[in-house]
């Protein structure tokens, strides 16, 4: 089970909710300590498998750890809130309280969109505040109690368009529009043919989010465009970077 800070934060936010006293015979019964959910250890602490089995445990006892807390809205809002992080890191909260991956587990998998950001930070593109800042409102238009699906996915898309416009404009320092930013950047070699097709075929994909497949349902098909989109931006900014990878995504 590999997390994003962003679910790690939500688990915090949640157990928070609780008695020390409560939390402390939890962790412990997990072989972790209380200090892993000060925000500044977070990140750091978290990433053995203890967290799965910590996890598992919360899920399987809703009901009982929901009895603890008044007025019961506290716990929902916390709660629905990790449900939804976990479901952008792939994991799904089932009827039965238990927790399962949507798609098969992959070794050496990494939390794409934490990295995402930090390539993001490290780039010289000059939007990059902006980039960041539409991931944070895709994010949040998924996430939020009316969730605006076709809004996640707009955020998403437009990321991906600012990182591609804001290469072409700091070397050619010209305002171009999408498509002709991927003709310049085929035509200075930064992408080959078949990556400029494939990006323009995923653009024009989550471009039609609104127009779900048969058998998606409208928080399926948004968080598999966004996840699309997230993990291409990666791959974009990971060549920005100049970042030596033996991956490839098309």
């Amino acid at each position: 089970m590999i997390l994003n800070l962003r679910t790690k934060i939500s688990l915090s936010q949640l157990l928070d909710k609780f008695d020390y006293s409560q939390i402390n015979i939890l962790f412990e019964k997990h072989s972790l300590s209380c200090d892993c959910f000060n925000i500044t250890h977070i990140k750091d602490v978290l990433t053995t498998e203890n967290i799965i089995s910590l996890i598992q445990e919360i899920v399987s006892t809703k009901r009982e750890l929901r009895s603890r807390i008044s007025p019961k809205y506290i716990f929902e809002e916390r709660w629905d809130d990790f449900e939804k992080c976990l479901l952008l890191d792939g994991y799904k909260i089932n009827d039965n309280n238990t927790v399962s991956s949507i798609e098969p587990s992959v070794d050496g998998i990494i939390a794409m969109e934490d990295d995402l950001i930090a390539e993001i930070n490290q780039s010289s593109l000059s939007k990059k505040d902006e980039i960041i800042e539409l991931i944070k409102e895709s994010e949040k238009a998924f996430k939020n109690a009316t969730p605006d699906y076709n809004s996640c996915l707009s955020k998403s898309r437009i990321a991906i368009e600012t990182i591609v416009r804001s290469k072409v404009e700091n070397e050619t320092g010209t305002n171009e529009s999408w498509g002709r930013s991927l003709n310049i950047l085929k035509a200075n070699e930064f992408i080959t043919d078949n990556e400029e097709k494939a990006l323009s075929s995923i653009y024009r994909l989550v471009s039609d989010g609104s127009h779900k497949p048969l058998g998606f349902t409208d928080e399926e098909y948004s968080r598999y465009g966004r996840n699309l989109i997230m993990t291409t931006c990666y791959y974009i900014i990971k060549k920005q970077n100049g970042s030596n990878t033996t991956d490839e995504l098309f």
